[in-house]
């Protein structure tokens, strides 16, 4: 059975490459516990097993002002 993919909020892109420490495993995988490979592909725009999307709009997106929705991507003004 095939996996659920699904590609991250533009919100949550955005504010993951404007808080990029590096590009490297060394660099990403403290700060967003992603590997590089991973982050190719979300620089790309590319699906994403839904488990990990799901974490990393859950970790990014408790970065964002209490204002933001329940899913963690701010609301649109």
């Amino acid at each position: 059975m095939p996996q659920s993919m699904m590609s991250l909020p533009r919100e949550i892109v955005t504010h993951m490459i404007e808080n990029c420490p590096g590009r490297t495993d060394e660099a990403l995988q403290p700060r967003f516990g992603i590997s590089y490979n991973t982050w190719r592909r979300i620089e790309r725009g590319a699906l994403l097993r839904r488990s990990l999307a799901e974490r990393l709009i859950s970790r990014v997106g408790a970065e964002f002002p209490r204002e933001c929705s329940q899913t963690g991507v701010p609301s649109a003004p």
